[in-house]
């Protein structure tokens, strides 16, 4: 797409929902949604230019240009209107899709996200691109885990989030994640938020230390009939702490969008 290739897989029939990954994220982070919403939906996952099995071209990757590389894979795959699902720099990336291309969306939620970068935001998002500059797996992944998981998520499933670490050696691309963060660190599409018409659903995890619920309320707030829920004793990465609750509450909101 766009000169580059774009890994994407689909499953099941019916309208098209499509699930935007998180920064360190791809395609297999959606293993609790995808055997829920395949069932009655046609899934389309994805990787970003510069994420997972996509290719990670040396460059710059403004957030605009995820957008474009999203419009480019609809069109390849002759998806006229869908559901957009996205989480934390997915959901960004949503975001800046719906103030674009707003005859292509049927229905937006966006997940623990923010609109612009705060100076809180901010610092955290250098912590993150120091340890990704020291070029240490093991180091990005002690960096990153407090931030994206709730104190209690990390004491009761801390076997499963330790497995984790190899995979910040393995799966991460250094170079394309600085990137990544360098051009969501330009991140301001809070002026342009009042132009979203589409039927939008805004969720927020209460426990969320990366980018907690007072971020998600400024993007209901400048959303026109937007909808706006809190996801209780959740951490930033909701849909692996909660995900029974998101899938219910994602599922509802599309089923009253079908066209």
């Amino acid at each position: 797409m766009n000169g580059v290739k774009i890994y994407y897989e689909l499953y099941g029939k019916g309208e098209t929902v499509v699930f935007l990954n998180g920064i360190l994220a791809n395609t297999l982070n959606w293993i609790n949604q995808v055997p829920f919403f395949s069932k009655q939906y046609q899934v389309l996952l994805l990787d970003f230019r510069g994420q997972g099995k996509s290719e990670k071209p040396i460059m710059k990757y403004p957030m605009e240009m995820h957008a474009e590389d999203l419009k480019a894979l609809m069109d390849y795959l002759k998806m006229d209107r869908v559901h957009l699902v996205g989480i934390s720099f997915g959901a960004e990336v949503a975001l800046i899709f719906a103030t674009k291309y707003p005859e292509r969306l049927k229905s937006l939620v966006t997940a623990c996200a923010v609109s612009h970068i705060s100076p809180v935001v901010k610092a955290m998002a250098e912590r993150w691109l120091i340890a990704a500059r020291l070029r240490s797996g093991r180091y990005l992944f002690e960096t990153v885990y407090p931030d994206v998981f709730s104190d209690e998520f990390i004491e009761e499933k801390w076997a499963f989030i330790s497995s984790t670490a190899p995979l910040y050696d393995t799966s991460v691309d250094m170079d394309a994640f600085i990137e990544l963060l360098k051009g969501f660190m330009q991140l301001n599409v809070t002026p342009e938020l009042s132009k979203i018409k589409t039927p939008t659903l805004v969720i927020a995890a209460e426990k969320d230390k990366l980018k907690p619920p007072k971020y998600s309320q400024i993007i209901h707030e400048n959303i026109a009939g937007s909808e706006f829920v809190t996801i209780k004793n959740s951490g930033h990465t909701v849909i692996w702490e909660k995900p029974e609750e998101f899938n219910t509450i994602v599922f509802k909101f599309i089923k009253k969008n079908l066209l």
